[in-house]
């Protein structure tokens, strides 16, 4: 994302879809992550009296599903994150487009005798542009503001 102004296209985003993959990701972490607590604690009812190298080979193969589980876990958590960082971004970019366009209207609109006072007095302050929402927080990654000045885009 760069530069924007009135002319800007809308960003091109699927901002709901982006965050309820979000939620969704991060739900499916947890559901990755407690299914190996389960089969950990029926792996340890298997074993009961258990010795011998296939009971080595079998503890061995349950740290590494362990180490697996943590692994794909925090990826699915990091790619929720991202997810919605992506939305923060998609969601301020389109509002700062939003919000030239808002102000070229206003400009636009101006009549001849505001233009003049204008001239004099100095152009009518419409503040700073929107800056980037918070990004949205698990578990339920909720918009954290929604469009600027949506009369003027998505």
């Amino acid at each position: 994302m760069g530069g924007y102004s009135a002319e800007s296209r809308n960003i091109n985003f699927a901002y709901s879809e982006a965050l309820n993959a979000a939620k969704d990701l991060y739900a499916l972490a947890g559901v990755v992550r407690e299914k190996h607590r389960a089969r950990a604690t029926e792996a340890g009812k298997a074993v009961d009296r258990w010795e011998g190298g296939h009971r080595s080979t079998f503890d061995a193969k349950l740290r590494t599903e362990g180490t697996d589980v943590d692994t794909i876990a925090t990826a699915l958590v990091s790619l929720a994150h991202l997810f919605a960082t992506r939305w923060s971004e998609a969601r301020g970019e389109q509002d700062r487009i939003n919000f030239a366009r808002y102000v070229q209207h206003e400009k636009d609109d101006d009549g001849w005798a505001e233009n003049s006072w204008e001239w004099v007095a100095g152009e009518d302050d419409y503040g700073e542009p929107p800056g980037n929402p918070p990004v949205p927080e698990p578990p339920l990654y909720h918009a954290t503001r929604g469009p600027m000045h949506s009369e003027f885009g998505p």
